[in-house]
């Protein structure tokens, strides 16, 4: 099994300055934090596509990157996610700077993040368009000290709760990152039936997110909405550029990933889970999406995790 924490500290390495310094934490294969610091420094950093949610809060220091062909910057305190279906080029860090950088393997943040997306599907597409969180220094220095409490435990022993209370402590970072997204547009407290049951759009995104794994079907959608499909796919076109079966096959395809990354599950496991009437019909599903078959998305990973 491939070693996460010395991928990481590999990365790091790369463009690590004379100066520079960095602490990994780390447990098993599954969660990586390094505490990066430095003096007038520029630092490069070679962002993977393998697998990996992986985020950046800068406390102190610059940010410069290209995202999907813009160039852009930001100045701390700032928080980033680098969400793997956005192209990222040129990213460095410059300055007096402070920061952690938070490596989680897929299964695992899927694990933290199961309950909690349903409730975030009303900005989730917005933010993955723009998935930066410019902080006021309050917001960020409650980030900052759950960030620290979270280093601290990985640091520690490996008691018999340790896993779980990894989770616990990465689910409030999230917790507290939604919190600030949801402030910056409106307030949801006190407003449960809105939130869930709102414009039309907002709604299916909330459906979609909480029942694609079990519903497919365009159709069962808008009998829960009570829209026609043409009626929500013109609004889905007119806020996104995307039309409702798109959406679904986009998370459905995001969710079979996950499960395929996982070893302990077949093929026909993965199938049975996301509800499809048999292997091949989501065999063919996964092809269509993904261009390969599902045996050969996972040989292919396993090609990627052998050393050269």
């Amino acid at each position: 099994m491939k070693n996460l924490a010395e991928d990481v500290h590999g990365w790091l390495s790369k463009g690590m300055p004379a100066g520079g310094k960095v602490e990994v934490a780390s447990y098993g294969h599954e969660i990586v934090m390094a505490r990066l610091e430095g003096e007038a420094m520029k630092w490069a950093l070679d962002i993977p596509d393998d697998g990996y949610h992986i985020s950046l809060l800068m406390i102190g220091g610059e940010l410069h990157l290209t995202l999907n062909g813009d160039r852009m910057g930001f100045v701390s305190p700032v928080y980033i996610d680098f969400i793997d279906s956005n192209r990222w080029e040129n990213v460095h860090m410059d300055g007096c700077l402070k920061a952690y950088l938070l490596v989680v393997e897929r299964n695992f943040f899927h694990e933290v993040t199961v309950k909690l997306r349903s409730r975030i599907s009303e900005k989730m597409m917005e933010y993955v368009r723009s998935p930066f969180v410019l902080l006021e220094q309050e917001e960020a220095e409650r980030l900052g000290e759950l960030s620290s409490v979270l280093f601290g435990v990985m640091l520690g022993g490996n008691d018999v709760f340790h896993r779980e209370l990894l989770q616990s402590l990465l689910s409030s970072c999230q917790c507290e990152l939604w919190n600030t997204i949801f402030r910056r547009h409106e307030s949801v407290y006190g407003a449960e039936e809105s939130y869930h049951w709102g414009d039309t759009v907002s709604h299916f995104l909330y459906l979609v997110h909480t029942f694609c794994c079990e519903r497919h079907e365009v159709n069962w959608y808008c009998e829960q909405l009570g829209v026609s499909v043409n009626a929500l796919n013109a609004a889905l076109k007119r806020l996104y550029g995307k039309t409702a079966r798109s959406i679904i096959d986009e998370l459905l395809l995001t969710e079979a990933k996950v499960a395929l990354r996982n070893p302990g599950y077949s093929v026909q496991d993965v199938s049975d889970q996301l509800c499809f009437s048999d292997q091949s019909a989501f065999g063919k599903f996964f092809k269509r999406c993904c261009g390969v078959s599902p045996a050969l998305f996972r040989r292919e990973l396993e090609k990627e995790k052998t050393p050269q």
